[in-house]
């Protein structure tokens, strides 16, 4: 049951929700006058019945302070004091808003599915070479006798060189080919020198090999 009660008297005053009490207007200025809370009230639904303005429960609740921390809780049956003056300031807005607990965070978002990484490429397996290669006669015939002596596998251990035509892998790679020379089909050692030998022609092997 609401009950506006004055402190000094034993008769109690019950308005409506709807339509405030005849004598609410001289209730609100008594300085005697108190509110007493029932089940489902909010700050704000009180001051629209006692104040005439649910926007104006900042102003019950400053008047309340040291009782109400929270004005989001209000308690059955405890007892508010309902101010003398309607008058409302900034601070007390300022006030009421701060004493309100933050709101709780948002849900984390589910956690995504992690891909799998993908799987590394199966390096290819060196590719079988024939055991000698001349290459046919002339300057590149002469150049893998010097280089290889016709093993497409060959490696110089020193410069670390390889294949029929003792590529470095610098050079090889610049030519744009993959890997190492000596793992390379003889075909695509051929393909190599042929591009060597467009580019710089003789120059390449011509002053070591002596061809």
């Amino acid at each position: 049951m609401i009950a506006f009660m004055p402190v000094s008297a034993d008769a109690t005053i019950s308005p409506t929700p709807d339509r405030p009490h005849p004598v609410l207007t001289s209730l609100v200025h008594s300085p005697e006058a108190v509110y007493k809370v029932r089940p489902g009230d909010s700050l704000s639904k009180i001051a629209e019945r006692v104040l005439g303005n649910r926007n104006k429960w900042p102003l019950l609740w400053y008047h309340n302070r040291h009782s109400i921390r929270n004005p989001n809780m209000i308690v059955p049956g405890e007892h508010l004091r309902i101010p003398t003056s309607q008058h409302m300031t900034a601070r007390m807005t300022t006030m009421a808003v701060a004493a309100l607990p933050p709101p709780p965070p948002p849900p984390a978002p589910p956690a995504q599915p992690v891909a799998p990484a993908p799987a590394a490429a199966p390096q290819p397996a060196p590719v079988a070479q024939t055991a000698t290669y001349t290459g046919g006669s002339g300057f590149q015939a002469c150049v893998i006798a010097r280089e290889s002596g016709g093993n497409p596998s060959a490696v110089n251990p020193t410069s670390g060189a390889g294949g029929l035509y003792g590529f470095l892998p610098s050079t090889w790679q610049a030519l744009g080919h993959s890997g190492l020379p000596e793992n390379a089909s003889v075909a695509e050692q051929n393909q190599a020198f042929q591009q060597e030998y467009a580019r710089s022609g003789t120059s390449a092997w011509g002053p070591y090999d002596g061809c």
